[in-house]
């Protein structure tokens, strides 16, 4: 389940386009799952992918975790790839209580499915700077959230989507990925993904 804002959502294509060919070029079977089928805007369709998400343009985090329980129990995903909290920082609020609320959505997920593995994004930097002060700020603490809720049968693994993502380049307006930026977020999700079956594998 890709699951966050419009990071995830994306306009035409998201990181979720080249994510999924890649896994199929390296012949991992996946199935994206969620109650979004696309983009922005809606009626546009890039029909070589699995168009299935969870991504919310504009969406917080406590407006996800109000619908969690209901997407979930629909959906039933084995991995989550978790991009959430742009929109908090950006409007200011406080980041220790988004980090809770991203906390509470993993504990949630948990509930449905013990065996569950959340990939929990570093964010991507905003050409805004004070913005992105804000976003390292919030990314230290997702790591420490990661850390601590991190279990054997139920992985939390911190991706860092942050680090080599250049908002002035990897960007169409300061904030959303472009072409490029896209393929460097997928590369990172493709990472963890192939780190998770390897590790189930050796069990």
């Amino acid at each position: 389940m890709p699951l966050g804002d419009s990071i995830t959502q994306g306009y035409r294509d998201s990181y979720r386009r080249p994510l999924w060919l890649k896994l199929q070029r390296a012949g991992i079977d996946v199935d994206f799952v969620g109650s979004m089928k696309q983009g922005l805007p809606t009626d546009y369709k890039t029909r070589d992918f699995d168009g299935d998400h969870e991504g919310h343009w504009g969406w917080r985090v406590d407006e996800i975790l109000a619908r969690i329980d209901d997407w979930v129990n629909e959906s039933d995903p084995d991995v989550v790839l978790l991009h959430l909290g742009t929109n908090d920082l950006g409007m200011g609020q406080d980041i220790d209580e988004t980090v809770q609320e991203v906390g509470q959505i993993v504990q949630r997920l948990r509930n449905h499915n013990g065996r569950i593995h959340i990939l929990l994004a570093a964010l991507i930097p905003m050409a805004n700077e004070a913005v992105t002060r804000r976003i390292r700020t919030f990314n230290d603490r997702v790591a420490i959230l990661a850390d601590e809720m991190d279990a054997p049968k139920s992985r939390v693994i911190l991706v860092d989507q942050f680090t080599g993502f250049d908002a002035h380049v990897d960007t169409y307006d300061g904030l959303h990925p472009n072409d490029n930026g896209n393929m460097k977020i997928a590369n990172h999700w493709f990472a963890a993904i192939q780190s998770i079956q390897k590790s189930e594998s050796t069990h």
